[in-house]
């Protein structure tokens, strides 16, 4: 079993972690805890930091708003991926309106997947399903 693994079924305790700039954006991730049966850890961008955050060493899932106010999601997507006590994380890019521009940026920068925003259990539920299905394909 994969540390992603845990996003189908294996480890539902592990947390949920939502980088946003927005306190409605945050409020409703975390309104999210019900449907995905584990905790949506909802974090402001000014008070992240990848270096001393538990909550996402503890995960295996990391949204990011494209749109934090003061920092570049891009920036921060780029800092997670190259951090390696983060690699394996799942990170998927909350975008309010993609492009194709910023979709094509934001995966060459290591994300895995986009989502829309406002956030949507069911949508975030079916970019996870192909992201998997992508890794195993990949796999195999």
């Amino acid at each position: 079993m994969g540390a992603n693994d845990a996003d189908e079924g294996g480890a539902e305790e592990t947390p949920i972690v939502v980088v946003d700039a927005d306190p409605a954006s945050r409020n409703l991730a975390e309104d999210l805890e019900d449907e995905f049966d584990r905790q949506v850890i909802a974090i402001d961008s000014t008070d992240f930091d990848t270096e001393s955050s538990e909550e996402i060493l503890n995960s295996t899932l990391v949204i990011i708003s494209w749109d934090l106010g003061i920092r570049s999601g891009a920036d921060l997507l780029e800092e997670l991926r190259c951090n390696p006590r983060l690699s394996g994380k799942t990170l998927l890019v909350a975008l309010e309106r993609p492009t194709r521009t910023i979709v094509r940026q934001a995966m060459l920068l290591g994300a895995d997947g986009i989502c829309c925003k406002p956030y949507d259990a069911d949508e975030i539920r079916e970019r996870l399903e192909t992201i998997e299905a992508r890794r195993g394909s990949r796999a195999a």
